[in-house]
């Protein structure tokens, strides 16, 4: 299954992701922060209604996954060509409904998550 693909999707449908854990940890002074609470209401909908409800998006985020196929591929030839398979999602192997999509497997017991950040804007007097 491919990253991004409508089976991917599916798969996500209602399972909390490793994207999305800082959400469930937030915390405030007195307790859980709202972002937890709206996580698990967007869950609990993604649970009944089967649908998972469009991200958010931005140029940053669109130039870093095109631009993550030449990331992986440079990050292989650093590591001295390491084998990096491309996984859809993984299901977390003693928690249901917690999932994560690394942006490689390497080797037999590592994984990459890519980031391509944008370059800073620079400021000349």
């Amino acid at each position: 299954m491919l990253q991004r693909s409508p089976e991917w999707f599916a798969a996500r449908c209602g399972k909390v992701t490793a994207s999305r854990l800082a959400d469930v940890m937030a915390r405030t002074k007195s307790g859980y922060a709202a972002s937890r609470q709206n996580y698990m209401a967007e869950l609990i909908c993604q649970r009944l209604t089967g649908k998972l409800e469009e991200g958010f998006s931005n140029a940053a985020m669109i130039r870093g996954t095109e631009l993550e196929p030449v990331a992986r591929e440079m990050y292989a030839l650093n590591e001295f060509d390491a084998e990096i398979t491309e996984v859809g999602l993984i299901d977390h192997p003693t928690i249901p409904g917690f999932a994560a999509s690394p942006d490689g497997l390497v080797n037999d017991d590592g994984l990459v998550e890519i980031k391509c950040p944008t370059p800073g804007l620079i400021l000349r007097p």
